[in-house]
């Protein structure tokens, strides 16, 4: 792709006004540096984080007085007493109760004097490129600034020109809400050094006592014409015809059980390092970076007559009823582009806010919670082909291991590892919060879930063999930990189902929301997540060569686990015990994994527990923000393209701000992936061992194309269709196999106009085999 193509308006958001409000400001990140860029013209504003700054510092969260409770806690679970299984389950809480919270760094400001009204502006985000602009004019004087956060250069670049010659004048100055100094070098830099400070507990975010991590940032300044001048905590430029800021930061972090690292050291072997590289090169180097993961993938749902109307105003249409099929596309490559901006190889995963935050007691501190949202953060990174992006959330379940481990020994007296509802930059894995959120053990073997993943996107057999020891050791925990039912299954004890309560401790034995009892035994979810925790763990086994015994005992162990039901309302039971509420639409639909992201309950295979599913998602209505995302996946899977489009459409959107982050009253970023995942779902599924084409293509979206979706076994997929029918398609094998496709029409395939020879394996599925990086094209019949 061009320069030239690089900058249409298709995938570029845009405003005719400054950001007045963080949630209209526009994301830029390289994984690690964050930055929320406002526009202003009298006041540029940069936002600023580092992924590893965090509250606190290295902590063990077990509880050695937790072991003592959890008989009595499943001896009231056996006798149905939840009132008090909840109080007594609070004894097993880790120490703190709290766990800590992602930060903000600070802000860098751009200070311009008053020169008169604007005309003319612009603010962009060009998602092609990953650069912010603003543009104006002033009088005759057009004023432009270009920002991006380069991921090969590792710091914040700031361009400013004008087409009048000596304009650029401005003060630079940066702050921090933590204990700091700002104070200007004498080669033209600004250094802000800090650390996090003391904290005492508040609601979700957990105490500290003392420093805590220590960081550096530095913003450096070179003019063309003009000169710059020192000012003791600023620089100012004056009558320059350019200029460009060079931003770098770090922390101490070096790992979760060492903050002893040198940030200055490193802020300064950044800046080192593009010493001699111009600002073009810099641009060059970031643009070219960033279109190697974004331009993998196009989209066309027919969206034409909306790029010339600014992004806000857009919104506000489709809020009054307007169809705006762009707005999709954008929205969908809006979740890619920051999937790419805030998670690289080596950083930190993406949390609750991604790598954006502002605040410094954050909504649910901003970290890692894992009984569905960061989950949802990682739907997008395989089949939106950005597997490399997944690395932080993999890398981050290998290290939750260790503390898992202990975790197991001190609060279960088990083997293996576990992690429960929420980590954060400590990899915390005790229960926090409160029992009746924090008592579920299956967090870390819902994340094993992404291992698997991307073995089955990638092939990667290395990879598999360095993520067994992780699934086994999950595995190995719940051998220790399920207890047998008066029936003979297995089941999980004490546990709960996200976030949802039941109705054992309600006056008419049916759910309500969060007002009675959540802890319970063998809740739906555990049971589905641990079938496919032994079922990956098995079949790892197998391609290994591996563990036959220990294959066995699982295979053993997973015909015991206490089975799926379907209850009196036709729907899929979310406990062992039939407490469902057909009127209470909660958001949570944890029993519901099983449909997706799991595919263990599906149409062909368990046609009786995909209908009680489609029920359950009936009864559980529509839902703005990560609740949403995840139904519009949930609802491709059951096949109806149009139930998704209308909660994309009418829920989704309805709930965007501005700049498309989700969350007009609270942000979460998982929403903005989840709904990425959902579109990719609703144009292409891949599970059983099939590939569908358009399995769930709404009405509102006739024509269009997707291309450089990712496939399990190893298939990259481009399609177009026409009339709401696939018309072509192309499939590139990146190993051998055999593909078995369903296409919804009957099709050909062909080979450098050959046709290919096929199998009909099922009504609808055809087989062919696939070679190494041969492509094949799908025709109808």
């Amino acid at each position: 792709m061009t320069k030239s193509d690089r900058t249409s308006r298709r995938l570029t958001l845009w405003y005719a006004q400054p950001a007045l409000a963080w949630n209209e400001a526009l994301p830029l990140g390289n994984g690690r540096l964050g930055a929320m860029v406002f526009g202003g013209v009298e006041q540029e504003r940069l936002q600023l984080n580092e992924d590893t700054l965090w509250s606190g510092g290295p902590h063990c969260y077990d509880n050695p007085q937790a072991y003592g409770h959890l008989a009595e806690v499943r001896g009231a679970i056996e006798q149905g007493e939840y009132s008090r299984t909840e109080s007594l389950a609070q004894n097993m809480l880790g120490r703190h109760k709290f766990q800590q919270s992602y930060l903000p760094l600070g802000d860098l400001f751009l200070d311009f004097p008053k020169r008169g009204k604007p005309s003319e502006y612009q603010r962009t985000l060009n998602m092609e490129t990953a650069v912010s602009e603003v543009a104006y004019r002033i009088g005759d004087a057009r004023f432009t600034r270009q920002v991006f956060a380069s991921r090969p250069d590792e710091v914040i670049v700031i361009r400013l020109e004008c087409d009048n010659p000596g304009q650029i004048t401005f003060d630079l100055s940066m702050k921090s809400p933590h204990p700091s100094k700002s104070h200007a070098l004498p080669d033209a830099t600004l250094s802000l050094t800090g650390h996090t400070g003391p904290r005492e507990e508040s609601r979700l975010i957990g105490p500290w006592e003392g420093e805590g991590l220590k960081f550096t940032a530095r913003a450096s300044v070179t003019a063309e014409g003009g000169r710059v001048v020192i000012h003791g905590d600023r620089l100012s430029v004056e009558g320059a015809n350019g200029a460009t800021v060079y931003y770098a930061a770090a922390t101490s972090y070096v790992n979760y059980q060492d903050i002893s690292g040198d940030p200055a050291g490193k802020v300064g072997v950044y800046l080192d390092n593009i010493q001699g590289k111009c600002w073009e090169q810099l641009y060059k180097n970031h643009v070219d970076d960033h279109a190697v993961l974004f331009e993998r993938v196009s989209i066309d749902l027919g969206g034409k007559a909306s790029e010339d109307i600014p992004t806000d105003e857009r919104l506000q249409r489709v809020a009054r009823g307007a169809a705006d099929p762009l707005l999709a596309e954008q929205l969908f490559q809006y979740g890619r582009y920051l999937m790419i901006a805030g998670s690289r190889p080596g950083t930190q995963p993406l949390n609750l806010q991604g790598i954006w935050n502002d605040q410094l007691r954050p909504m649910w501190g901003s970290k890692y919670t894992i009984n569905i949202n960061i989950q949802m953060n990682y739907w997008v990174a395989e089949v939106c082909n950005l597997s490399e992006c997944h690395e932080p959330l993999l890398r981050m379940v290998g290290e939750l291991q260790s503390p898992g481990a202990k975790t197991a020994a001190v609060h279960y007296k088990a083997g293996g590892w576990l992690a429960h509802h929420n980590t954060d930059l400590w990899r915390g894995t005790a229960p926090v919060d409160g029992a009746q959120w924090g008592m579920w053990q299956t967090g870390g073997a819902w994340l094993c879930q992404h291992l698997w993943e991307h073995y089955l996107y990638t092939g990667d057999t290395e990879h598999l063999s360095n993520s067994y020891p992780i699934l086994k050791g999950a595995a190995e925990f719940f051998l220790d930990f399920l207890v047998t039912d008066r029936d003979g299954y297995l089941m999980t004890s004490p546990s709960l189902s996200p976030e949802h309560s039941h109705g054992g401790a309600s006056a008419d034995g049916k759910s309500d929301g969060r007002k009675s009892a959540t802890i319970c035994a063998a809740p739906t979810i555990d049971m589905q997540i641990l079938r496919d925790l032994f079922a990956h763990c098995m079949e790892a086994s197998e391609i290994l060569g591996i563990d036959e015994e220990f294959r066995a005992k699982l295979t053993q162990t997973r015909a015991r686990l206490a089975p799926m039901k379907i209850g009196q309302y036709g729907q899929l039971q979310e406990w062992l015990v039939e407490w469902d509420n057909p009127d209470d639409p909660h958001s949570h639909v944890s029993h519901l994994y099983g449909l997706f992201p799991s595919s263990q309950i599906n149409r062909r295979d368990t046609p009786a527990l995909f209908a009680a599913a489609r029920t359950s998602l009936m009864h559980r209505g529509k839902h703005r923000g990560w609740p949403g995302a995840w139904r519009i996946s949930l609802w491709a899977r059951a096949g109806d393209g149009d139930q998704a489009h209308d909660i994309l459409t009418n829920y989704i959107v309805g709930n965007l701000n501005d700049n498309l982050f989700n969350g007009k009253q609270i942000f979460q970023i998982d929403a903005n992936f989840g709904t990425t995942a959902g579109i990719a779902e609703m144009l292409l599924q891949s599970h059983g061992g099939e590939i569908h084409l358009l399995p769930a293509l709404p009405q509102a979206w006739p024509e269009g194309s997707v291309t450089g979706l990712r496939a399990r076994g190893g298939f990259e997929i481009d399609m177009w269709w026409e009339k709401g029918v696939l018309s072509r398609a192309a499939i590139r094998a990146d190993r051998n196999g055999t593909c078995q496709l369903r296409a919804g029409v009957p099709v050909v395939i062909k080979q450098d106009d050959n046709l290919v020879k096929t199998d009909e394996i099922a009504e609808g599925v055809i087989s062919f085999p696939a070679a190494e990086a041969q492509a094949y094209v799908v025709v109808p019949a």
